[in-house]
Parts: structure tokens; sequence; C-alpha cells
């Protein structure tokens, strides 16, 4: 639960690239809404937020891949190379 706070209401001019990663920031549930997805910004930086989008977008792609083509076939002797690699 978060503690309760005061706010303060501020009017912001942004940019295009910053209201995408707004909106991106909520599409992916990291935040609800504008506001949350700013406070996220600003505690974690814009750096932070474009590097976590990127992860989400780059895993997205991914399941994407695999929902229409299925999943990849793993090579049979896998349990062989893994126990190989502890070694």
């Amino acid at each position: 639960m978060r503690k309760h706070m005061v706010t303060n209401v501020i009017a912001l001019r942004i940019d295009d690239n910053t209201a995408e990663l707004i909106d991106k920031l909520i599409k992916y549930r990291f935040a609800t809404n504008r506001t949350d997805a700013l406070r996220w910004i600003m505690e974690n930086g814009m750096h932070s937020a474009k590097k976590t989008i990127e992860k989400k977008e780059k895993s997205q792609a991914i399941i994407k891949k695999w929902k229409e083509k299925g999943l990849p076939e793993l090579p049979r002797d896998l349990s062989e190379i893994s126990i190989r690699e502890r070694d």
C-alpha cells in the first residue's frame, strides 16, 4: 500500500518521444496512468525507462513469433549439453 503523500499538480509540456514512452509504460502495465508513468520516469530516469521498454518489446516479439509459428524445436541432446556446460 502506498504511503499517503501530499501531491502538487504541475502543467507540463512533453515531446512526442516522451509521450510515446509514457503510453508504452501504461501499455505494458508498468504504470496504470500517465501520472504514474511520469512518476516512474522521474524515479527511474528516462534511460532506464527506455531500456525497460526495449526489453519488454523484445520479449513480446518473441512471444508473438512463438504464437504464430509455434515453439522452437530444442536439440535432442539438450540435457547432455547442459550437463557438459555445468562441468
